[in-house]
């Protein structure tokens, strides 16, 4: 049986990456060696850095406030809240705010260190939502899974409220130019690759329609950072992971290169940043906000 594309049903494919299968009408890639769900832990859990807010956290707040100037705020939902900081410092914000999230550790710190309220899955949420947030998080659930969040945001937010969501961008330039060493390409943790017309095809169909788009300046300079040191450091987003999620594997000779690398990486990456500001259909992560209609 012919395989189609479960956002648009498009039945022709062309390879992106060996690893992915891409949509020929719409775009969309999908993790050719099977739709498993991954478990990622990609916060610190520590003590010191529960209060603190984060250059990406920041960016998110200003987000929520741009992208919410003026309305109802009921209800927030954070789907993949992982460690909670985003929720503790947005929540406060709203009436009511809840995380959605499955692994364990993320959870218990959620609830022992900021007391939220944290299920493991969307249909657990009470209440309407007037606002969720799904800061990457998508490109990780299974074809079902994100079918069925999907479906229960449809039913559970009213007309008029909104979902903000921030994924990496396959149609980007990033991606484009450098494929494998690309910083969001993340195998076999991300099952999707959404480009802008997959994004917009999979919430239209669930009755949301696209009302703003931003420019994702932490991730997009990140990103090509990121891919450069990984053009010229072997084991991909290895200073990321050595930062983020404190890597296995440290290696001196991989800190110091990487140490020797920034400040030569930096600046084009905030060059190549603003050639995604200009052309934010191409920028590395698209972060958008899909209104529910009438």
């Amino acid at each position: 049986m012919t395989p189609r594309c479960f956002i648009c049903g498009g039945d022709a494919f062309n390879e992106g990456t060996p690893q992915y299968r891409r949509c020929a009408a719409c775009g969309h890639e999908t993790l050719v060696c099977g739709q498993t769900q991954a478990y990622v832990v990609n916060d610190a859990l520590d003590e010191k850095s529960a209060e603190r807010a984060s250059v990406l956290e920041r960016f998110q707040g200003a987000v929520l406030d741009r992208f919410l100037a003026g309305r109802q705020r009921g209800q927030l939902v954070d789907i993949g809240s992982g460690a909670g900081r985003f929720l503790a410092q947005q929540g406060r914000k709203f009436q009511r705010h809840c995380g959605v999230e499955i692994m364990p550790a993320s959870v218990e710190y959620s609830r022992k260190n900021f007391g939220l309220t944290i299920v493991g899955d969307i249909a657990d949420v009470h209440g309407a939502i007037d606002v969720a947030t799904a800061w990457h998080s998508l490109e990780h659930f299974p074809e079902p899974a994100l079918v069925a969040l999907l479906s229960a945001l449809r039913a559970k937010i009213p007309a008029g409220g909104c979902v903000i969501v921030s994924v990496p961008n396959a149609a980007s330039f990033q991606c484009r130019l450098f494929r494998e060493r690309c910083a969001f390409f993340d195998v076999p943790s991300h099952l999707h690759q959404f480009t802008p017309d997959s994004l917009g095809r999979l919430f239209q169909g669930y009755g949301f329609g696209c009302t703003g788009t931003v420019t994702s300046w932490p991730y997009n300079v990140f990103g090509y950072v990121q891919a450069l040191l990984n053009c010229a450091i072997p084991g991909h987003n290895y200073l990321y992971y050595r930062l983020k999620r404190g890597h296995p594997r440290a290696s001196v000779a991989r800190d110091l290169a990487s140490l020797g690398l920034l400040p030569f990486a930096v600046p084009l990456g905030f060059l190549a940043g603003l050639l995604d500001a200009g052309v934010p259909a191409k920028q590395g992560v698209l972060t958008c906000r899909f209104e529910k209609r009438a």
